[in-house]
């Protein structure tokens, strides 16, 4: 993978000096807390800021580079730091090469290698793969952040039927990628969480009971298979979008590496979203995830369900905006050799509001609350319910 990434990367730092394309952005919070030990620390808290990390805090800082080679190739990577403890520091989120044909007959084609993002999430939409509508992620696409990456090839094709006379755009998208086999061991391990942290890609996550070190290493390629995702999306006047994505990284749950203490896990999910948008400034967005992840170490095959649902509203006017969220969440312990069966219940509740200065200036304000029911929990010696809530203040300047 090193390999790879180094290679898109240098061509994404080629493409920045020719171009002068540099984004920095720097996201300071306020954070006030009462949430349990935190899922970086080894917890299995639901949120980023645990009642131990109260104050001032780093949001990220970030550093992008992108540029174009003439008028159809374009590199791009991604640079973040979550905190000033984290091991591994700045590290690189996404990085990419990307051939975007000119269109013909009102199709368009794209072909991008690298480490990126899926395309599952609609809320998602700035730069950064951050979301403009609330600081926090849903638990869904907080999941896809944190666990998931296409590191491989990618390919497109639309239709601009909007460009052709009609009301409708249309695509499909695949890939083909690897280094993505431990993906399902945290929902397994910790379950869902809400935030906005995204897992970089020599990263290394917390492991319950355990601490932030030795973490779990989570793009590494274990079973010398390939993985696939493909989905499609259909828009109405760019007023509404609906987006279907099936995921399986086809991982072999009896290989193990042992350099990393862990299996491939085979995960297999599918994903449908809805995106709304009126002339008056509104955004409704509702997403749907449901999959299963299993390994088949020598104690016997495990298996655990997931799934969970949300559905935001938001509201903007001038430089204001206003936002809120449910989340809906679950994991099950199907098939176990570990008496009893091991799940997860919960519910979450966000809201928000924004405010942005200038092109450069942005503040926000963010209340999350989280009841979950962690069986797991039991394990540590805490009671399986609770009941967290955090408080942020952003501050974020970009250029």
């Amino acid at each position: 993978m090193r390999t790879l990434v180094a290679f898109a990367l240098a061509l994404a730092s080629a493409a920045a000096q020719a171009a002068d394309a540099l984004d920095l952005q720097v996201d300071l919070r306020l954070v006030a807390s009462d949430g349990r030990t935190s899922y970086l620390d080894g917890g299995l808290g639901k949120l980023r800021f645990d009642e131990g990390h109260d104050g001032l805090q780093i949001g990220r800082l970030r550093a992008a580079w992108s540029g174009d080679f003439g008028e159809r190739w374009n590199a791009r990577a991604d640079v973040s730091l979550w905190r000033w403890d984290d091991a591994t520091r700045f590290d690189i989120t996404e990085t990419y090469l990307e051939f975007r044909p000119y269109p013909a007959d009102g199709w368009r084609s794209r072909v991008k290698v690298g480490a990126s993002y899926l395309p599952v999430s609609l809320e998602h939409r700035a730069a950064g793969w951050t979301n403009p509508y609330l600081i926090s992620s849903s638990a869904i696409n907080t999941w896809v952040g944190e666990e998931l990456r296409t590191i491989g090839a990618e390919y497109s094709l639309e239709w601009l039927g909007t460009r052709q006379g009609s009301d409708f755009d249309a695509g499909i998208e695949t890939a083909v990628f690897g280094w993505n086999d431990p993906a399902g061991v945290l929902i397994a391990s910790r379950g869902w969480t809400l935030h906005d942290r995204q897992t970089m890609l020599f990263d290394k996550m917390g492991q319950p009971g355990q601490g932030p070190v030795p973490g779990r290493v989570l793009f590494k390629e274990i079973d010398g298979r390939p993985g696939y995702w493909a989905g499609a999306h259909v828009r109405y006047l760019d007023r509404v979008e609906m987006r279907y994505l099936h995921y399986d990284n086809r991982a072999d749950p009896e290989a193990y590496d042992p350099g990393i203490n862990d299996y491939a896990w085979l995960t297999r999910f599918d994903s449908l979203g809805l995106r709304l948008e009126t002339s008056g400034g509104w955004t409704f967005i509702a997403q749907w995830l449901a999959g299963n992840t299993s390994i088949e170490p020598e104690t016997g095959y495990e298996v655990w369900d997931f799934d969970s649902t949300f559905l935001l509203v938001s509201k903007a006017w001038g430089p204001h905006r206003i936002s809120a969220r449910a989340d809906w969440f679950g994991t099950d312990h199907v098939q176990t050799s570990w008496p009893p069966p091991v799940e997860e219940d919960g519910t979450g509740f966000t809201a928000g509001y924004s405010y942005d200065f200038d092109d450069h200036w942005h503040c926000a304000v963010e209340f999350l609350q989280i009841r979950s029911d962690v069986a797991a929990r039991m394990h540590l010696g805490e009671p399986s319910r609770a009941h967290e809530r955090q408080l942020q203040l952003q501050v974020r300047y970009a250029r």
